[in-house]
């Protein structure tokens, strides 16, 4: 299975390896040819095969002298040996879909932030358009309310002027 970055850089391969960086490196340096990988820029990244093929060496180098010569056991990474590629192994996998998972909840997270500020933004806003709203609501009704009160005053007024003459005189004495 491939995932959207199957290269690994050195530590990545020690921590999987179980191995010193330093060790792994000087592996990486001594047998160039042993590993697949490319470069971008200053950094190379190795294929996930590399994990096995650093084990080895390891494994062979702690063996002692008394073995075959190191790079005479491992498979130089040419074009025959991509074809007979040991698959990574299931930690190596493992490794790589967890870096990637590791990559997608990060941008999730960030996306999820940007979404919590923007909801932020149109709450204060919404808010702010609220009390703008209740201020115009309050004003309003309170000219509502004046606007009755002159109502009630002048049909008060028409009342009395309605009623006859003398009633009015007699009224305003009392």
């Amino acid at each position: 299975m491939k995932t959207g970055m199957v290269y690994l850089k050195p530590a990545e391969i020690a921590d999987l390896a179980g191995l010193p960086e330093d060790e792994v490196r000087e592996y990486l340096h001594a047998h160039p040819d042993l590993f697949r990988g490319r470069s971008i820029g200053p950094v190379r990244l190795y294929a996930p095969a590399s994990v096995e093929t650093v084990k080895r060496l390891a494994e062979e180098a702690a063996g002692g002298e008394e073995q075959r010569p190191v790079a005479a056991t491992v498979k130089p990474a040419g074009e025959a040996a991509a074809a007979e590629e040991l698959e990574p192994s299931p930690v190596t996998l493992a490794y790589l879909e967890a870096r990637d998972l590791k990559g997608q909840v990060a941008r999730q997270a960030l996306e999820i932030e940007a979404l919590r500020a923007e909801l932020e933004r149109q709450r204060r806003e919404l808010t702010g358009e609220i009390a703008a709203l209740e201020e115009r609501l309050a004003a309003g009704e309170k000219k509502t309310s004046l606007i009755a009160e002159w109502v009630d005053y002048f049909d008060f007024e028409i009342g009395q002027l309605k009623r006859p003459f003398f009633e009015r005189l007699a009224g305003k004495k009392s």
